[in-house]
């Protein structure tokens, strides 16, 4: 589990991801399975309350001895924006057969469909996956927007809001 949080607090519900996001998650789900990858989300969008959760581990709540995550908000979580979602193997959880390696091969399958993983960052995140065009972290005007106009405001600001239509042959 995650952080140590009950599997009841998280929410993995594809349907409220932001549509291209929730789009590219679905390919890169079955791009997965077609290739053999038990590749599961175990977390989409992530609550105030469960990030206050996350924060507290390995500051005021021990085990574990090292933090879980540097985000005292959701608002400095790309989960909390419905633009990032955790991956896990269905079979084995968090701890593949492979390890490191099989949150690298999942990784590729979401890298065709435009996702950025936590994997490649200084401090790594193995199961994490967010939209390609978002920044590392939330910025300043990320959460100004999500406070000020909703979450649908930096949906679009990310281009995450609409799938587009296909363009008919001919056309």
């Amino acid at each position: 589990m995650s952080a140590g949080a009950s599997l009841d607090a998280v929410n993995n519900d594809l349907s409220i991801l932001a549509p291209q996001f929730r789009q590219a998650v679905q390919n890169a789900l079955q791009d997965c399975q077609s290739r053999g990858l038990d590749a599961v989300v175990y977390e989409s969008y992530r609550s105030q309350a469960l990030q206050a959760v996350y924060y507290a581990r390995g500051r005021t709540v021990i085990p574990p001895v090292q933090t879980v995550t540097n985000a005292a908000s959701n608002l400095y979580s790309w989960h909390g924006y419905c633009l990032a979602v955790d991956v896990i193997s269905r079979a084995h959880g968090w701890s593949p057969p492979q390890g490191d390696a099989w949150f690298a091969d999942v990784a590729v399958s979401f890298a065709k469909y435009g996702c950025r993983w936590g994997g490649e960052w200084t401090i790594k995140d193995l199961p994490h996956f967010q939209w390609g065009r978002c920044k590392a972290s939330p910025s300043n005007l990320a959460r100004q927007l999500i406070t000020t106009q909703g979450v649908q405001s930096v949906w679009r600001a990310v281009g995450a809001d609409v799938i587009p239509a296909e363009v008919p042959a001919g056309a």
